[in-house]
């Protein structure tokens, strides 16, 4: 693939976004799955208030009619499917249907599965159950061209991602990654729940998948890099857009991105973001959630987050739109 040469002028705006809620049932345990999904729309534009959230796009909008590339979203660990509103409604007005599930038992309201085998090995599940309960909507179906899937990972979605496309984790690096980082503070209570969660097996049966149907990858900050090696990676064959902050101390470098891009088959397309965080990809906050969410929201000094997403949100339509043509 060509290297991404993003232009904000061929990126303008061809429609407003519409935004729906759509509730999917949980593959791994059976209850609700919360989805919200942006769409291209030939109405008015508005906007959606969604808790601290303002999500650039109407709500319940009438979609433009005609066939779109969809983009699913993973977010990361506790994190919540809003965290991305931005870049979905970004794609919507450029004739994408994107969407993003919250993930049962690791989001912001729920996180008890955290390291468990209900995430590690249910998320790729969450993500198949997403793209089968869109394309099933009787709304949201008519408007997806199911040969043009792609999806956007962050963090445990980047981990997410890979499976996805084939990847098959191995944690016999474990030890070597635990006596790398067991110093840094930030981490210190992630591996103690880690260690605590790791040796339940709630669901015996679940198995690892993978989708073929999703032909196109972008990793933001991409998590549990050490679980990944040349064998681990060696059936991902889809174009990748990677990126790596390089102050993140949550995916210590060179353990997450750096460690992925070596051992992909294929060189990817891949960016360091000098002098940002781990959570740069995150929206950018609203006042009441900068209040209560610092380390999300918080950037290092000389990061202007708005700035880095309208780069962000530019090449994310021009890689999808290279990597997913028309038919």
């Amino acid at each position: 693939m060509a290297t991404l040469t993003a232009s904000f002028d061929a990126c303008a705006d061809a429609f407003e976004a519409g935004f729906a809620d759509v509730t999917l049932t949980d593959p791994v345990e059976g209850g609700p799955m919360p989805v919200i999904v942006a769409y291209p729309t030939r109405s008015a534009a508005g906007t959606t208030g969604l808790g601290p959230f303002t999500i650039s796009a109407r709500r319940n909008a009438a979609p433009a009619p005609g066939s779109y590339p969809l983009i699913v979203f993973s977010h990361g660990t506790a994190g919540t499917n809003l965290g991305h509103h931005d870049s979905l409604t970004a794609l919507a007005r450029a004739g994408f249907v994107a969407a993003a599930v919250e993930h049962p038992r690791d989001n912001s309201r729920d996180d008890s599965g955290f390291a468990t085998d209900l995430t590690m090995i249910g998320r790729p599940h969450h993500i198949v159950a997403l793209i089968d309960g869109l394309l099933a909507n009787p709304t949201m179906g008519p408007l997806i061209d199911k040969n043009r899937i792609g999806m956007v990972g962050h963090s445990a979605g980047g981990y997410t991602a890979l499976l996805i496309a084939g990847a098959v984790p191995s944690f016999a690096r474990a030890s070597e990654y635990r006596a790398v980082v067991e110093k840094n503070p930030a981490l210190q209570s992630a591996l103690q729940r880690a260690d605590a969660a790791g040796s339940q097996r709630r669901r015996p049966d679940l198995e690892y998948i993978s989708d073929p149907r999703i032909l196109a990858l972008v990793l933001w900050a991409p998590g549990f890099g050490y679980a990944f090696d040349k064998d681990a990676l060696s059936k991902v064959h889809v174009p990748i857009l990677l990126y790596r902050p390089s102050m993140d101390t949550l995916v210590p470098h060179p353990w997450g991105a750096e460690r992925i891009a070596e051992f992909l088959p294929t060189r990817p397309e891949y960016h360091v973001l000098e002098g940002a965080g781990h959570f740069v990809f995150f929206a950018p906050c609203p006042w009441m959630l900068s209040l209560t969410a610092r380390q999300v929201c918080a950037d290092p000094p000389g990061i202007n987050r708005a700035k880095i997403h309208e780069r962000l949100n530019a090449e994310l339509i021009t890689f999808f739109r290279q990597a997913l043509p028309p038919s």
